[in-house]
């Protein structure tokens, strides 16, 4: 009797202890799913948290006015942009934020339209970056080289045999134009123009000449069988949705500007087709600053070009600081450009994580607004501008 008792007591405390083991294995399986689950969430928040602007707020912080009057820095600067009696639309990025974009002074005087995070402005002569983008994705496809001659497209300019695009995208090639075409009939026909009125300066040393970059853009033409403005659309405005107008939208833009020779507005530049036609590759494209900081964003976060085909686009020549539409000074680059009672000036940090952006509809002779551009940006980083 005794044994049979022992014998189902010992039955029952197995039974119970495996019951126990049960339950732990499923307890601990519940806290490893609660632990993993709850670390999983932790994880996206962080990853979401760290997106860099050019990912995560182009469509919100990039084509709306912002002014973060909590901002000390957003403040002052803010501030200095009123007291210079800047006219003009201006984008501020510290420290990967939009901390400032909003325009100043007037759009239209006449129509008493005020420039806005909307405007359009021409960018003059930073449109030849987007060209020398244009050039280096030709290469990525293998239809030039870096290395490739300018006789193989324009046999018959001065010394094209020893002329690379490499040395063009430099500004040292020593090719410079002394007549300007008066008329327009197509892209082709005006850079053929062009490269039957070029010549040799004394020397290839770095000399700013638009001629480059209209010799480069009548290359594209050659190779891809489009127009340039056919070229730039497909790649800038339909794959990487910039938004940027060539002139004949640009004059019909609900959002442009009137480019003013004066501050108080009393003379502005009347639209001229011609003028504006025959910079083919080198300064007739407008935007926004907000699409404008995108575009130097996707660059420097290497989604148009990867890190090696980036920094062969932005290699100056020995010695020198200017390639592909910026000039590039170690830590930061700058970009500049005048036309017709516009100017646009960009100073930014490798990375683009610290810009200052300008883009303005007056330009007085004598004067400029990228002196304050680079003041701005210099108080902002502590990064010493080369003057």
């Amino acid at each position: 009797m005794k044994r049979t008792q022992h014998h189902q007591i010992t039955y029952h405390t197995w039974r119970c202890l495996a019951l126990w083991v049960i339950l732990l294995v499923m307890l601990g399986t519940g806290s490893v799913y609660i632990v993993k689950h709850l670390t999983m969430n932790r994880s996206r928040v962080v990853k979401k948290s760290k997106q860099p602007i050019s990912r995560n707020n182009e469509k919100n912080d990039l084509d709306k006015d912002i002014f973060l009057k909590n901002d000390e820095l957003a403040v002052s600067l803010n501030t200095q942009l009123k007291d210079s009696g800047y006219i003009g639309t201006a984008l501020i990025v510290h420290h990967n934020r939009v901390i400032l974009q909003q325009g100043f002074g007037y759009a239209d005087k006449e129509q008493n339209r005020l420039n806005n995070a909307q405007s359009v402005y021409q960018i003059a002569s930073i449109q030849k970056g987007f060209t020398a983008t244009l050039v280096m994705q030709q290469v990525r496809a293998g239809k030039i080289s870096l290395e490739t001659p300018l006789s193989r497209y324009y046999p018959n300019i001065p010394n094209a045999e020893n002329i690379t695009i490499q040395q063009m995208l430099t500004m040292t090639s020593g090719l410079t134009q002394k007549v300007s075409a008066k008329t327009f009939t197509s892209e082709a026909a005006n850079v053929q123009f062009d490269a039957d009125h070029v010549s040799l300066l004394a020397s290839n040393n770095w000399s700013y000449q638009a001629v480059n970059y209209r010799l480069l853009a009548g290359i594209l033409m050659q190779i891809t069988h489009k127009t340039y403005s056919e070229l730039f659309n497909d790649f800038f405005n339909k794959h990487h949705h910039l938004n940027v107008s060539d002139y004949k939208t640009f004059v019909t833009n609900s959002h442009r500007t009137i480019g003013y020779k004066t501050t108080d507005y009393s003379q502005f530049n009347t639209d001229n087709s011609v003028a504006y036609a025959t910079e083919t590759g080198t300064g007739n494209m407008a935007m926004t600053t907000g699409m404008l900081y995108r575009y130097y964003r996707l660059l420097s976060d290497h989604k148009l070009l990867d890190v090696q085909e980036l920094n062969a686009m932005w290699r100056p020549a020995d010695g020198m600081k200017y390639a592909s539409g910026l000039y590039h000074y170690g830590d930061y680059n700058t970009g500049h450009g005048v036309i017709m009672g516009f100017e646009s000036t960009i100073v930014a940090t490798n990375n683009g994580q610290d810009a200052v952006i300008l883009l303005s509809n007056e330009h007085a002779k004598g004067a400029a607004w990228q002196p304050l551009a680079k003041a701005l940006f210099e108080q902002m980083t502590a990064i010493k501008i080369v003057k």
